[in-house]
């Protein structure tokens, strides 16, 4: 379990900061733009993870991965659509713990559950969650904000789940899978939407490395629940947002809230008791 937690926790930090990049880039461009950019991105440099682990072609894995990648993207579209009609205070705390939530509701269903340690770290993971993301002021509808933050939430969170079923011997061509999966679904949207297909500029340059470090993240992701429990994995990977707060203080100059800096804390705290109850 130990390897499996430094795999998440690579992923939270590298998933932050991914999430920072794409929301630089999203100053400029359209949303679905810098999704798309950065998918393809990820689509066009995941072959290179075939060559850091050995993987075999597995058919029931392949349909996991190409599902995953739906659902995946599906959430982040919900999670966007989210922000534009509702406060983010709303929405990402919502869309934050049902992600982690799913899967560790999985794998209580299939018997699967975490000692007296861990299941305190996991609780306090999801306190931390809400706590980081949530942010004060903005306008819009509690009720439709409330609804698109669960769904978001519950899209990524089966589409963890997913990840969480495929088998060590496919290595990561699920990843490059569900990356291909992604960007098949992000071209059929543009079809019926007037969007740039990819971003321009300074825009592209931030979501060109929203994309090449969210490949890496996903990959970590992915070694993860290979090597451990879906619901721990999920619970420490999903600390990525109090990654994509410290960055935005440190250069965006936002301000520390005092409960975010409660979360950051609790955080550290959290991950520390899911390797300690490994």
């Amino acid at each position: 379990m130990t390897l499996a937690l430094t795999f998440a926790v690579t992923a939270a930090l590298l998933l932050g900061a991914s999430d920072f990049f794409a929301a630089r880039s999203a100053r400029t461009t359209p949303s679905v733009t810098v999704t798309r950019t950065a998918v393809a991105t990820s689509v066009s440099l995941s072959p290179l993870l075939l060559l850091l682990v050995d993987w075999e072609w597995v058919a029931h894995d392949a349909v996991i991965a190409l599902l995953s990648g739906v659902f995946m993207i599906g959430g982040l579209m919900l999670l966007y659509e989210g922000y534009a009609v509702a406060r983010m205070g709303i929405v990402a705390p919502l869309a934050s713990v049902l992600l982690a939530v799913v899967p560790v509701v999985w794998d209580l269903v299939n018997g699967v559950r975490p000692g007296a340690t861990a299941a305190i770290g996991m609780g306090l993971g999801l306190v931390a969650l809400v706590l980081t993301s949530y942010t004060p002021g903005g306008s819009g509808s509690v009720v439709i904000g409330s609804v698109l933050g669960i769904t978001s939430g519950v899209a990524f969170g089966i589409a963890f789940t997913l990840m969480g079923e495929v088998t060590k011997a496919s290595g990561l061509m699920p990843v490059v899978l569900q990356r291909l999966a992604g960007f098949a679904m992000l071209s059929t949207i543009a079809l019926f939407r007037t969007e740039p297909f990819f971003a321009e500029g300074v825009g592209r340059r931030y979501a060109i490395g929203a994309g090449a470090l969210g490949l890496v993240a996903i990959g970590s992701l992915q070694l993860a629940f290979q090597r451990g429990d879906t619901g721990p994995v999920s619970v420490a990977s999903s600390q990525f947002a109090t990654v994509a707060v410290i960055l935005s203080v440190v250069f965006n100059r936002e301000r520390m809230r005092w409960w975010q800096a409660v979360g950051v804390a609790s955080t550290a705290v959290a991950v520390a008791l899911i390797a300690l109850g490994g």
